[in-house]
């Protein structure tokens, strides 16, 4: 199956060009690195972040993993980083804030090939199994990118003080690594007859669940922490 590699760039570019500012934007705010905890700045999330925030009573402080969130420098309205500075540190901190323009390609590619792949084999229908195996490939792709610019997002840290960011950090590595290795196999096996293993069903299964968790802990910095889906 051959892919078209200029349409899919061109539509990659034109996203990254109008990219908001990320979440991680502030990232002593996020809680990234070993260091201590500053209270320097004026936590706050949108109201609609906090289900215990009236609407139309102001902003609510937010909270993410047990670190606040400053909520206006994080949303990206202090334009952090793109003014002044040297062109690298400028342009470390542009690729961070299209960090939130790739993410959403590997969530929705990885979890629906795992989706088609269950549907060819209820229904017997290898051709929905080769669609699943093109989506992985591209959802692969789209793993290693969103993992490489979150670390321009959240810093190059090997441990952060906030939990939740340090799990979304190593998850997100790993993800990127087990899905270009199940990728590959699935490329490299592609030609062989023969049913795919269960090995193979699982793992994939596995990788969409993760992928799934880790949406929702990137989703927390964005609406104001873990409870922000509390029915």
């Amino acid at each position: 199956m051959r892919i078209a590699i200029g349409p899919a760039l061109a539509v990659l570019l034109a996203i990254a060009a109008q990219a908001p500012a990320s979440a991680h934007e502030d990232k002593n705010a996020l809680g990234a690195g070993p260091g201590h905890e500053t209270t320097t700045s004026v936590n706050r999330a949108p109201d609609h972040a906090r289900g215990g925030a009236a609407a139309g009573h102001g902003p609510a402080d937010a909270a993410v993993g047990g670190q606040d969130i400053a909520g206006d420098d994080v949303a990206g309205h202090g334009d952090h980083g793109r003014r002044g500075g040297t062109f690298w540190q400028r342009l470390a901190s542009w690729l961070g804030r299209v960090h939130t323009a790739v993410i959403h390609f590997p969530i929705a590619m990885l979890i629906g090939a795992f989706a088609l792949e269950l549907l060819g084999v209820w229904r017997g229908r290898p051709q929905f199994r080769d669609v699943s195996r093109g989506m992985l490939v591209v959802g692969a792709l789209g793993a290693v990118a969103a993992a490489a610019l979150g670390w321009f997002a959240g810093g190059f840290y090997l441990t952060d003080r906030n939990p939740v960011l340090m799990i979304h950090r190593w998850l997100g590595t790993t993800l990127a690594v087990l899905t270009s290795i199940l990728a590959y196999r699935a490329v490299t096996r592609s030609a062989a007859p023969g049913e795919r293993s269960i090995v193979n069903l699982l793992s994939l299964g596995a990788i969409a669940a993760a992928v799934a968790v880790q949406g929702y802990l990137g989703g927390s910095f964005m609406h104001g922490g873990l409870d922000h889906l509390a029915f």
